[in-house]
């Protein structure tokens, strides 16, 4: 597959991987792979093991190598047409992005998602990690995970992305997608407007009412709900290509809103986690500093979950 056709492969929902763990703070391969299952039952066939969901910031070096290595073998098992996208750490050196693409494309994953959380000093240097990525790895499609910076010169820094530097990246051959997280509509529709003709974008921060905003230009989004109930974003799409607002409606109102009341108010990472385990996917179970929700808060999760009962 070349790298065209991966980035036409880029639509409709991507569903993000949510990490399990023991009572012991172990990774829990076991509903992992169940969950994987769970997700592709219910039609999902685009995968994505990444910074935040997936827990990588909670994790060592080797057990993110070990997670995305068992996430590719998964979903590849389950249907080698799938695509799956994996990540390397928050924090790491080039030398070390390089490994992890290296490593993802030896296991089989068709994109590495690349995040840049060093401190931002100038816009070539953002371009120069990545470029220097894209030459030692050409053969696996790349990501770019764009996310406010953290300011390195912050008297002449808002945090964002200068949208040359963005245009400049979108020109690297192997940058098929990029995951626009500034969660700011003003700026997501610019980039959108601006690069969209070149890679597929991924938007991320509010679910299908995000996407909605963009979505005659942007083809694919993270999942909210979708990795609650998998086949509700699938059908949210197909209507939306069908012009079917009625439909989309429905979905938004008295699905993605009711529930995203547990991600405005008592966190998407924990609040996911809790309505998983309502759904006996997973164990709430968290790693340090990471800590599930107290039994009431759960409750009130499970009150949400119930009454959406789908």
């Amino acid at each position: 597959m070349n790298f065209t056709e991966l980035k036409n492969k880029i639509k409709g929902p991507i569903y993000s991987i949510i990490t399990p763990f023991t009572d012991t703070e172990n990774i829990d391969y076991k509903s992992l792979s169940n969950y994987i299952e769970y997700l592709y039952n219910g039609g999902a066939r685009i995968f994505y093991a990444m910074a935040f969901n997936t827990r990588y910031l909670l994790m060592s070096n080797i057990e993110i190598m070990e997670v995305n290595e068992f996430v590719i073998k998964k979903v590849k098992s389950l249907n080698s047409e799938n695509i799956v996208i994996v990540g390397d750490p928050l924090n790491c050196s080039t030398k070390t992005s390089i490994e992890f693409a290296q490593h993802a494309k030896q296991h089989g994953a068709d994109i590495i998602s690349l995040i840049y959380r060093a401190y931002l000093f100038f816009d070539d240097h953002v371009y120069n990690h990545y470029k220097t990525i894209a030459n030692a790895v050409p053969n696996i499609g790349i990501l770019v995970h764009e996310m406010p910076f953290m300011k390195g010169i912050p008297q002449h820094q808002d945090g964002s992305w200068n949208l040359e530097l963005i245009d400049k990246l979108a020109n690297i051959p192997s940058v098929v997608a990029m995951k626009e997280d500034a969660k700011q509509d003003d700026y997501t529709r610019k980039v959108v407007d601006l690069i969209s003709d070149r890679v597929a974008i991924v938007v991320s921060g509010n679910g299908l009412q995000q996407w909605s905003k963009v979505s005659d230009k942007c083809a694919a989004w993270l999942t909210g709900i979708g990795n609650l109930w998998p086949r509700t974003e699938l059908d949210f799409y197909n209507a939306h290509l069908q012009e079917d607002a009625n439909t989309c409606n429905h979905i938004i109102e008295n699905i993605e809103k009711p529930f995203f009341w547990v991600k405005d108010n008592l966190s998407w990472h924990l609040g996911i986690k809790s309505a998983l385990k309502v759904l006996n996917i997973m164990e709430r179970h968290e790693r340090m500093p990471y800590q599930p929700l107290n039994d009431e808060q759960h409750k009130k999760v499970k009150e949400i979950v119930e009454k959406i009962n789908i």
